[in-house]
C-alpha cells in the first residue's frame, strides 16, 4: 500500500513550461485524506522550490532539496549534510583547472555565483530564486549544500569524468541535465535522504512511490518499491525503474498518482 510518494521537479512534476500539472493541488488534497505524504525531491534549493506551493500547503508537503542535503520535514529542517570547506576550495579550484564550468554555489542563505551575462543570468533565474553575483567563490561565507555546475562541452562526457578523477568516491557527482550536474558530498543523494523520511515517518520502502526522469533520481528509484522514470527521461533512468509514467508534459506523475495510489479508474 503506497504511503510515501517522493518526486523530482524539473522534467518529472513541472512541464518544460516550468508549470505544475492542473489537478496538482486537487490530487494533493486527495493524498492527504488518504493519509498519504507527498514529499518534493528537487537538485533546486528550498527557496526555488517552495514558492511553487501556497504558503497552506507548504507545511504539509516535505522537501528533498539540493538533491538531498537539505531534507526539510512538516516545516523543519530534519537533516543537513553541507560540503566541508576545505572540500569546497578543492573543488573550485579544481574547476577552474578542468576549464568550462560555470559554478553556481548553492548554500543556506541563497545560490552564489561570478558575474554573468545576461543570457546565463536569466537561466539561473529559471531554476534559483535568491541569486547572488560576487566576485570571488572563495569569499562565500555560508554553509554550502552543493555545487551546481554547468558544462556546455556536456556533463556525461566532460565534466563528471573530470572532477571524478579528482575527487573520487569523496564526493558524488550526479548528471542532472545534458550540461548541469550536481557535486554533493559522498552519500548525500535524493535516495538517502528518501530512506531517511521514511525512517521518520515509519514508512518502508515496499510503501514507497517515487518519480524521476535523470541520473541524479536514479538512487531514489532504486530505493523506493514503486519506481516511475518519466516517459522523457534518460534511457538509463528508464532501465532502474519499474514503472514508466507518461511524459512530463501530459501530467504524468499526477496520473500515476490518481491511478496506482489513490486507484480510481482513469484513461
Amino acid at each position: 500500500m503506497i504511503k510515501l510518494i517522493a518526486s523530482d521537479m524539473d522534467g518529472t512534476l513541472l512541464n518544460d513550461r516550468k508549470e505544475l500539472p492542473k489537478d496538482f493541488f486537487e490530487v494533493l488534497d486527495r493524498l492527504e485524506q488518504n493519509g498519504i505524504k507527498f514529499t518534493v525531491a528537487s537538485g533546486r534549493t528550498y527557496d526555488a522550490v517552495a514558492h511553487l506551493f501556497p504558503e497552506e500547503y507548504r507545511d504539509k508537503l516535505d522537501f528533498i532539496c539540493d538533491n538531498g542535503a537539505n531534507v526539510i520535514h512538516e516545516g523543519k529542517q530534519v537533516s543537513l549534510t553541507p560540503l566541508d570547506r576545505a572540500t569546497f576550495e578543492q573543488l573550485i579550484k579544481a574547476c577552474e583547472e578542468i576549464g568550462g564550468l560555470r559554478v553556481l554555489v548553492c548554500a543556506s542563505r541563497g545560490t552564489y555565483h561570478l558575474d554573468a551575462d545576461p543570457e546565463f543570468s536569466a537561466e539561473i533565474a529559471r531554476y534559483y530564486k535568491n541569486h547572488f553575483p560576487c566576485n570571488n567563490l572563495l569569499d562565500i561565507d555560508d554553509t554550502i549544500y552543493k555545487l551546481a555546475v554547468c558544462d556546455q562541452q556536456g556533463t556525461e562526457n566532460h565534466g563528471k569524468p573530470a572532477i571524478d578523477a579528482i575527487f573520487g568516491d569523496r564526493l558524488n557527482v550526479q548528471v542532472s541535465g545534458p550540461v548541469w550536474m550536481d557535486v554533493m558530498g559522498a552519500g548525500v543523494s535524493k535516495g538517502s535522504a528518501l530512506k531517511k523520511l521514511g525512517e521518520i515517518l515509519g514508512i518502508d520502502r515496499a510503501d514507497t512511490m517515487a518519480f524521476g526522469d535523470f541520473s541524479n533520481d536514479a538512487d531514489m528509484l532504486r530505493y523506493a518499491g514503486w519506481s516511475f522514470a518519466m516517459e522523457n527521461g534518460h534511457p538509463d533512468v528508464k532501465k532502474i525503474a519499474r514503472f514508466l509514467a507518461r511524459s512530463n508534459n501530459e501530467n504524468g506523475v499526477t496520473w500515476a498518482i490518481r491511478h496506482y495510489a489513490l486507484q480510481e479508474q482513469i484513461v
